[in-house]
Parts: C-alpha cells; structure tokens; sequence
C-alpha cells in the first residue's frame, strides 16, 4: 500500500512482513530528503507494528553527507524507539551514492541488523524471513 508519494520517493507499506519501503529515485534536494524521512518517522509512530525499513537507493542520486548525517542523529533515534530494529539497503550502481549509504551504515551499525543486496526482491526474502 503506498502511504505517500513524490517525484523523488514512494513510500510503501508491506504489512505481511511488518515493513516500510522507501523508494528512491533520482534527486530530492535536503528538504525534500528529510521531508520524507521525516514521513518514515511519522509512520513508524503510528504503527506500532513495524520494525524494518528496506531503503531501495538503486535509481537514486547523491545524499549529501550532512543529511546522512542528520538521519543518523535524529531520525534513527526515534525509529529505534519506535521499533526500527532490521534495515536493508538495495544498493545503487553509483559510487557516490554508494558512499552515501556507506555513511549512514558507519553511524547506525551497532544498533540495527544492515544487510546490503543488489536486487529489492532479495532484500525483500531477507526482510521477510526474519
């Protein structure tokens, strides 16, 4: 069920695996990243039954290092005590993007299971089969 939508992402909720998918592509600029982060944040309060992410960055474009940054710090706080507790990336084809995701992982490692895949239908198995 797609709970919100702009150019730059779809937000979907998967409720059989108790998962929210964020589907990026191309560019958001800062406001328009954290907006939707912020989005994934509401709805995590809301439902309290959630408790992984799949973030599908394969089409997307650069994350500035300060809004990885900003996730980090404010927004995975309060999804870990909403119940964020599985993450999975579907990793884009460019490396600076690559770097971006690289950035969020180094800050949320210890707190939260990060698997990494190619594919969204093998981030999707993994997400499911926990």
């Amino acid at each position: 069920m797609i709970l919100y939508q702009k150019p730059y992402v779809t937000l979907e909720l998967d409720e059989k695996a108790q998962c929210l998918i964020q589907n990026w592509k191309g560019f958001a600029t800062s406001e328009q990243f954290r907006e939707a982060i912020n989005q994934s944040v509401k709805f995590f309060e809301e439902k309290k039954n959630l408790n992984k992410i799949i973030s599908n960055t394969k089409d997307f474009a650069v994350v500035k290092k300060e809004d990885t940054d900003w996730v980090a710090s404010h927004a995975n706080p309060v999804l870990i005590k909403n119940g964020l507790k599985f993450m999975a990336f579907v990793l884009p084809t460019n490396v600076f993007t690559q770097v971006s995701v690289n950035n969020f992982k180094s800050k949320a490692d210890d707190v939260l299971q990060i698997q990494y895949f190619d594919d969204l239908e093998k981030a999707k198995q993994w997400i499911s089969s926990l």
